[in-house]
Formats: structure tokens, sequence, C-alpha cells
């Protein structure tokens, strides 16, 4: 994302990760969607908050918790919010003979609660017993808070370590045994409960499901299957279609979907869209500023920036950073559209291929199929003269379509270029899948009909929509394409079917690739920050991994780099690696 340099700091902050806690609730705007998503977040039993990367899954854990906090006195609910966002760095690692993520994810568990206990003042005082006591034979809070964040270091160096098992050997195999054991954890969180009279802890759960490592995700879906109940609650945020829960877990048994999808065209939908989307620059730009008054004396072109972000926060501020580099106008929003596809959207989406190896076809034939057929005829749909004049930005497919179609239309949900709007009605009684295009990618595909994007998007309306058959012939050499391209056994050669872990000709195991050493080694040209940054970090941190392991103490010492720019950087780079 590109910055002038008299940008304020907070709109730069497109990560609810780059920013303070205090930040958050200043520059937060809850309005009746919002509201309603964190009123269901501070509830009992489990949700999982679905969302594409941006739209704001990360900053209404942090709102509930924040308000949880603030309510705790008197409704005594216990908010614990926990991060995974590393958890890429513990992929294929074991500990013993044990899986190291697992260990990993409870102690985080453990450590976040025990934090939030000391934050509100329940634990701390000299005269107090640690209530894990029974479990680590501690007494001492503060003994007990570092004895935590050293195991939860020492299982990360793992994934660096060269002598693997001598860090095993100082995480200890009592305490890998200990915290292994859920139940264990579960009667622990259970006596917490007891012990300070609480009406429900709720744990908000971040980034756990964001990789796109199975196996990983299994293992954390189990452990929240068996961890909510009475007054456990858990909550986590995912992305959409591409999660694996596993066997044992059920979508609408185990847990409920929040959608996070707010975006509505239309008269009505636009408005509340934009009136959200300018209180975010009125809580981050100063009330005096003069870069506030330059914003907000081009009412159409920051409304045009709003809707070209289709809902999505973080797109939003990427758009508005890059159009005031050159002063806010719809030809600047234009290009800011133009180059958000070209240098995030596209990029982000091509780079799936490396955290999905076995599915990089799907990545790139997916694509191909979005810019290369679909795309060119809704462009031709808005073409055509109609009574509605309604511009198309929508198109559906059956629900019965090929998995190998249906799973490079997923990874384009996760990656931000499609949302999925539901099923509707489609030709001959049927119903089928509707996905909505990005609208900044449909305007540099030039894909509407009128010259003038904000008269084009203002026509946009859902229910017209361009239908693709499963027996449409211009698919057919896409959907080859995809047939093709999935693994093999390599045992006997035979097609293994999406996400197998055994060939079902001769019982081989399917081999698993490992993607973190790949995206440790990457450049840090391929992290999302500006340009200017990149190159300040370039001679000192070359590569992505070096920027995962630095310290953000470490990356201050350069030029022009201080609080708000090393968080910013250091959070790219677990973004990046963690999807």
């Amino acid at each position: 994302m590109a910055a002038r340099s008299d940008t304020p700091d907070l709109l730069q902050a497109a990560r609810c990760e780059d920013l303070l806690p205090n930040q958050i609730r200043e520059v937060s705007v809850v309005g009746p969607f919002e509201e309603q998503i964190i009123s269901t977040l501070k509830q009992g039993g489990a949700h999982l908050l679905e969302g594409a990367r941006g739209t704001g899954k990360s900053m209404l854990l942090r709102l509930a918790e924040i308000q949880m906090d603030l309510e705790f006195t008197t409704a005594r609910r216990l908010p614990v919010y926990v991060s995974f966002k590393t958890s890429t760095l513990l992929e294929g690692v074991k500990a013993g003979q044990n899986e190291s993520f697992q260990v990993w994810v409870n102690a985080k568990i453990l450590q976040a609660l025990h934090d939030h206990l000391v934050y509100l003042d329940l634990i701390g005082s000299a005269e107090q017993t640690d209530p894990y006591k029974s479990v680590f034979g501690i007494s001492s809070v503060q003994r007990t808070k570092d004895f935590l964040r050293d195991k939860i270091y020492l299982l990360q160096k793992l994934a660096f370590a060269a002598d693997k098992q001598e860090v095993l050997s100082e995480i200890g195999d009592e305490f890998v045994a200990r915290v292994l054991d859920v139940r264990l954890l579960v009667d622990l969180i259970h006596g917490v409960i007891e012990q300070f009279r609480l009406e429900r802890i709720v744990f908000l759960f971040d980034e756990a499901a964001h990789t796109f490592i199975p196996a990983q995700q299994e293992i954390f879906f189990e452990i929240f299957k068996l961890l909510h109940g009475g007054k456990i609650a858990a909550k986590a945020a995912v992305y959409p279609s591409v999660t694996s829960y596993g066997r044992n877990f059920e979508i609408g048994h185990d847990a409920l979907v929040i959608s996070m999808d707010r975006f509505e065209p239309g008269r009505h939908g636009l408005r509340l869209n934009r009136e959200h989307f300018r209180a975010i620059i009125e809580k981050r730009v100063p009330l005096k500023s003069s870069f506030r008054k330059k914003i907000f004396s081009h009412g159409e072109s920051l409304d045009l920036c709003i809707d070209l972000s289709t809902g999505n926060p973080r797109a939003f501020l990427h758009l508005l950073n890059h159009a005031l580099e050159t002063g806010l106008s719809e030809r600047s929003v234009t290009l800011a559209a133009q180059n958000f596809v070209d240098n995030e959207l596209l990029p982000y989406h091509l780079n799936l291929a490396k955290r999905l190896p076995k599915f990089a076809q799907h990545v790139r034939v997916g694509l191909e199929l979005l810019r290369g057929y679909v795309i060119s005829e809704i462009r031709a749909k808005n073409q055509r003269s109609t009574k509605s004049a309604y511009q198309c930005a929508t198109f559906t497919v059956q629900r019965d379509i090929s998995p190998n179609l249906k799973l490079a239309l997923d990874l384009m949900c996760y990656s931000g270029l499609l949302v999925n709007k539901g099923t509707v009605k489609i030709a001959e009684r049927q119903t089928g899948l509707r996905y909505m295009i990005h609208l900044a990618l449909l305007a540099t595909e030039k894909a509407f009909a009128s010259p003038r994007l904000p008269d084009a998007i203002s026509a946009i309306s859902l229910t017209d929509y361009r239908e693709f058959s499963a027996l449409d012939p211009q698919l057919e050499g896409y959907l080859k394409a995809l047939t093709h391209a999935g693994d093999t056994c390599s045992s006997c050669s035979a097609a293994l079917p999406l996400n197998a872990k055994f060939c079902s000709e001769c019982g081989a195991k399917a081999e698993v690739k490992a993607i973190i050493s790949g995206l440790l080694e990457e450049s840090i040209s391929e992290l999302s920050v500006s340009d200017r940054l990149k190159k300040r970090l370039q001679q000192e941190f070359p590569r992505v991994g070096d920027v995962v392991q630095a310290t953000r103490e470490e990356i201050m010492e350069l030029p022009y780099i201080k609080e708000v720019r090393s968080r910013i950087i250091k959070n790219a780079a677990d973004e990046f690696i963690s999807g």
C-alpha cells in the first residue's frame, strides 16, 4: 500500500493487528451490522465468524473482548482473545511423537486465559496462589506467566532449531503430556469459572483456521469442539469455503456461521455502506486536519472509492491511500483501483499456489476462467440495452457443478476476487450458486457499459446475473485443465480425489507437500507494505523469514521505522506465512 509522507498513521493501519488496544476502541465504527455480530460473539455457544481477509473479523473479535471487559463487573463474562497467526511455522514439526501444533495451541489457550485473569486483576497479588498450580506446580502468578511464555517460545523455536532434540528436552516430556490432554485443559477452565464465580468464559480465536494446512485445521477444530459447552463459549474467525473442519466437525451442529458479507448494491445498500466507511475516515483523521478537508471536499470521488472496495475495509484503505497520492478525483480513484487489482488482489490470489502447491492449477485456471470468459460475458451482457438499464456484477453456476470448478471458485472467494451471495433460482426450475465479482476488478476490466463508474455502480442489481450451465461448451476447456490438475499417487500413479489422505487403489498414504520453507525464503517484495518500506528493509531483511525471526526492536533500528511501521511490517510478514 502506497503512502504519502503526510498521511495520518491510522489511515495507513489497514490491519487490526497494526492498531494498539486503545486505538481499536477509538477508531472502530459500530453500526447495527457490527453490533449484532458483537452481541452474538458475547453469547454462549459456538460460532464461526466467516469472511474474506480484510473484512474486519479481527476487529469485531477485539471489540467483543473490549465490551465484555467493560461489562465484567456486572456480567461476569470473561473474554479470552487468542491469536494463532504464526501457526504455519509448526507445519510438520513434532514434539516427540506428538504434533507440536496441538501442544502449542493448548499452551496458547492457557497463556491467554492466564494473561486475562491478570489483566482484570483477578490474580496477581502476592498472597494469591496461581490457579494453574495443580497442573504445573507453580504457586507464583508471575512465575507461571514466565513459564508459559518460555514454553511457547521454545515450541516456536522448534521450527528453526538445528538441534530439535535439545529444544525438546528444554520443553520437557511432562509439560507436553499435560498440555496435550484436552480434558485436563477443560477441567482447568471449569475450575477457573468456579473459583472466580464467572458467568461464562468466551474464547475468541483468531487466525486459527487461516492456514492452508488441513492437518492443523482439523486438530484445531477437534479442540474447539471438545472445548465449548456449558459456561465455555468458543468463537473462531474463518475464511469462506476453504477451511478443513475434519470428519468429526459439522457446520450447523457443532457451530453456527456468522457471515461478514455486508455489501449490497442498490441505492439503500450503497448509502449505508458509504455512511459506514465515511465514519471510518472521521475516526482515523483528526477533526481539524487539513488532510481531512482534502478527503471530504471530494465527496463523489470518496464514494466511488468506497463502492469499489466492495464492502472490504482493508481494500478501502488501500484504495484511498493510493488515490490520495495525486489528489482525490474520479481519475485517481480509477487508477488506484487498477493499482489495487494489479499489485494486491491478483498477486495475492496467484500466490495461493505457493501455499497450496497441490491446487496450483486450480488457482491459475480459476483466474483464467474468471478473466477470460466470465467477465467477458458479463461485459457483453452489460453492453446490451434493456428496459431496466441494470448493470450486472454477478454470475451463477449450477449447484451440482464439478468439484474441481467449485474449488477454483472457492479459492477466489478466499482471496476476495469473488463473494458468495448464496443460492438463487436459475433456468429450468433449478437453483444455482451466485457469486459477485469484486467491483475494482470489474472496473479495471471495463466490464460496465457506462463510461462513468459512479453511474454504472448505481445501476448494479443482484437480481441481474449471467447464468452459466454445467453443459456450457466454453467451460469444457477450463474443466479439462482442472480435471488433469489433480494429484496422483506416488506409488501407483492413480488419480487422487481432492483432499485424499490415502490412495483408493493401493492404500498408500498421500504425500503432503510442506509450504512453510518456501514461504520463508520468499523476497520481502512479496509483503503487502509500501514500496518505500520494502526498500528500507531490503538490505538487512531481504527474505520473509528474516522479518519473521527479527524482533520489532531490530526492525526499528532501520531509519524512519519506529513503533507503528515496525508493527505494520511484522504483521505483514506474519500474515504472509499464515495466509
